[in-house]
């Protein structure tokens, strides 16, 4: 980001700092209506460095933001050293703007190009089975993923591999629902949008009955319920996990996997599906925070929901 803003004249750098004083997010910065129309027109690789430029821009302009991943990152891992660190913030930076890259090429890139791109990049191997025995069970598969590596194109991508897929997603504007919703329906994707009356839990446990694939967040703070009856620790905070995947199982009897996408090297993905045990002195919430909480140990800079670290810490 310093090359950047010595390559600017100071007062054009400052009237950029000045027009994103205003709270909006990267997300709608990259939907103003010039962005969306130079990507939708674009090769892969300008819509790839055109995004790229505009992140880099943003969080120059908003450098708080940064600051505040980073002190994050120190509370969580406090085992890591200052350069350490500023390494693992580097890299939230990066995969935040690979994590937009991925959500425009989800809404922008035209659909056979899109679906080549998933089935080419990719990898299965080894865990597709996990899958495979869970919807031979015929109870319904809930799969519990997190906003970490590539979870834009995990529901798609299963759903270009033929199998049902619903998935959970709210959107920051109704032009990118507009965009998404029928893109993804076209490829036998089902998105529930929370909602205008929409009684979530209904339509999901009416989707694990038909023994499909139910894609939810075990992450998303904004719709946290904290189970009073269950603690743990999650990044060194002591938390009540959500409540939603208990009750979900419990009155269901859906089988439980955790999964997530993870971003390789030469821009190829990985996808892992581990088995939760719905049985047993440990709650399955608890057990699937815990397999993340090891992912995001292992890959810290892949997950980027850090700017929502405290949140997890007021969750108790």
């Amino acid at each position: 980001m310093t090359s950047i803003a010595e390559a600017l004249p100071l007062s054009s750098l400052n009237k950029l700092r000045r027009k994103f004083r205003l709270n909006i997010s990267l997300s709608k910065f990259l939907q103003f209506r010039f962005n969306l129309f130079v990507m939708s027109h674009s090769p892969i690789w300008v819509t790839r460095a055109y995004i790229w430029i505009l992140a880099r821009l943003y969080f120059l302009c908003r450098p708080g933001q940064v600051k505040r991943i980073r002190k994050n990152i120190a509370k969580a891992m406090r085992d890591r050293t200052p350069s350490e660190v500023d390494k693992i913030t580097r890299g939230v930076v990066k995969g935040i703007i690979q994590h937009y890259q991925e959500k425009m090429f989800n809404g922008f890139l035209p659909m056979p190009k899109f679906r080549r791109f998933l089935v080419s990049k990719v990898v299965f191997d080894g865990y597709e089975r996990v899958l495979q025995d869970a919807i031979g069970e015929g109870r319904g598969v809930i799969i519990a993923s997190a906003h970490y590596g590539a979870l834009e194109f995990l529901p798609i991508y299963l759903a270009v591999r033929k199998y049902g897929t619903v998935t959970l997603a709210k959107f920051s504007t109704e032009k990118l629902k507009d965009i998404i919703v029928p893109r993804a329906n076209g490829d036998g994707l089902e998105i529930i949008v929370p909602g205008n009356g929409t009684n979530v839990f209904r339509e999901a446990s009416k989707v694990l009955s038909e023994n499909k694939i139910f894609v939810t967040q075990c992450d998303e703070t904004d719709e946290w319920h904290g189970d009073s009856e269950e603690s743990m620790e999650f990044l060194g905070r002591r938390i009540h996990p959500d409540r939603m995947l208990k009750v979900l199982c419990k009155r269901t009897g859906a089988v439980l996997l955790f999964g997530v996408l993870q971003r390789e090297e030469k821009k190829e993905y990985k996808l892992f599906l581990h088995r939760i045990p719905c049985e047993g002195s440990v709650p399955n919430s608890v057990r699937t925070l815990k397999l993340l909480e090891k992912y995001i140990n292992q890959h810290p800079e892949q997950w980027y929901e850090w700017k929502k670290y405290d949140k997890f810490g007021r969750a108790i």
